[in-house]
């Protein structure tokens, strides 16, 4: 039998005609004729039928011997794979006339009610299957990306073309050579090259600048044959062209440094900044609450309370800053004007003060018949935080 590569190649140059295996006269073949033919006719099958292919004959074998539509259409969701090709060998060659029941043939069993039963096996196990026969699996090839750095590398290198075009002057034409006339600053620049960039063209260059520079006082032999063919005059030249290519990138990421943008402080929640600033919350017997802590930050005054020792105080902010805390205490108020003083009524004086207005606040502690201390700052337990303004 041909190989199924060349057997293939067969089947697709006499396309449009069926080579399928016949089964006419097959009443007079003897045991061994028959037996041949239907190995032959199995080995066909494989061959030349994928399961995706052989499924379908499954299904007209199906509809030819009256099963159901719902069965037929059970058979149809299942997936291709769960049909074997000798399920749809056998289905071909019954649509082809081979007899389900031979008695000189595998013992005389019905090749038909072994297909129902197969068939039953696949309904039953693939009933929970998908139709994917439309999905498309598409496969990507790997692609190979490059790294950020192997991109700054290759962007750099390409930043470099007037500079080794300047090179290759000077090995042309050494004694015409000026390397004042290249101004590699300007050229970088305009090549918009940034500090990393000139990190990397400094690197690949300098390498080149100490072997020159090394070359004109060595006692090298071979380091001295290797610019022996260069004049002192013209080694002072190169050299003095690569010194202005590393200064150049020297000056760019110096330059990047002093223009870089100081990294802006991550803003600090409110809430953590007075999370320990101690005070105290209510006061039952004079009707009074303290405010959000945090409503202090920012604020131009903040009126206070010490329960203990009877003192209202206001601490105003300096000319220079709102008023902030600092972790148990009160900052960035003017030493001057924050003061405090002693009620001698506190409930008649502070249910006065809670009912005042801006306007009446001012001239608040001025109306106190008492004595002015200076506010220190510190805030602890006894303390009532009454208002901000």
């Amino acid at each position: 039998m041909a190989t199924k590569a060349k057997y293939l190649a067969e089947v697709r140059a006499k396309k449009g005609r069926d080579f399928s295996p016949k089964w006419d006269g097959h009443d007079a073949w003897d045991t061994n004729q028959f037996l041949r033919h239907f190995h032959s006719s199995m080995a066909w099958y494989r061959l030349e039928s994928s399961v995706k292919e052989l499924k379908p004959k499954v299904i007209d074998w199906m509809g030819r011997i009256g099963c159901t539509k719902e069965d037929i259409s059970a058979f149809k969701k299942t997936k291709d794979n769960r049909c074997g090709t000798t399920m749809g060998a056998i289905a071909a060659c019954l649509i082809k006339g081979m007899p389900a029941i031979r008695e000189d043939f595998n013992d005389g069993k019905d090749s038909s009610a072994w297909l129902r039963t197969e068939i039953a096996r696949v309904i039953s196990e693939g009933k929970d299957d998908k139709d994917d026969s439309d999905i498309v699996v598409e496969v990507k090839k790997d692609v190979y990306i490059p790294s950020i750095q192997e991109r700054v590398r290759d962007a750099s290198m390409l930043m470099t073309e007037e500079i080794e075009t300047a090179i290759e002057s000077f090995q042309t034409d050494p004694e015409a050579f000026d390397p004042k006339a290249f101004k590699i600053l300007n050229v970088l620049k305009a090549k918009q090259a940034k500090a990393a960039h000139a990190r990397i063209i400094r690197e690949f260059y300098n390498r080149d600048l100490e072997e020159l520079q090394e070359a004109a006082t060595t006692k090298d032999e071979q380091l001295k044959e290797a610019y022996s063919h260069l004049s002192k005059v013209q080694l002072r030249k190169i050299t003095a062209f690569y010194q202005e290519i590393v200064s150049a990138c020297e000056m760019l990421a110096q330059e990047a440094k002093i223009n870089r943008k100081p990294k802006a402080k991550k803003a600090v929640p409110a809430e953590k900044i007075v999370a320990k600033l101690k005070y105290k919350k209510a006061d039952e017997p004079l009707k009074l609450v303290s405010i959000n802590p945090a409503d202090i930050l920012g604020a131009k005054e903040l009126w206070t309370y010490n329960t203990k020792s009877r003192k209202l105080g206001k601490y105003i902010a300096s000319e220079f800053a709102d008023l902030g805390v600092k972790g148990t205490s009160i900052i960035n108020f003017d030493e001057n004007k924050s003061v405090q003083k002693t009620l001698r009524k506190p409930i008649d004086q502070l249910k006065e003060f809670k009912a005042a207005g801006k306007v009446a606040l001012r001239k608040f502690l001025d109306d106190i018949n008492a004595v002015d201390t200076k506010m220190n700052g510190r805030i602890n337990e006894e303390i009532m935080l009454l208002k901000v303004q």
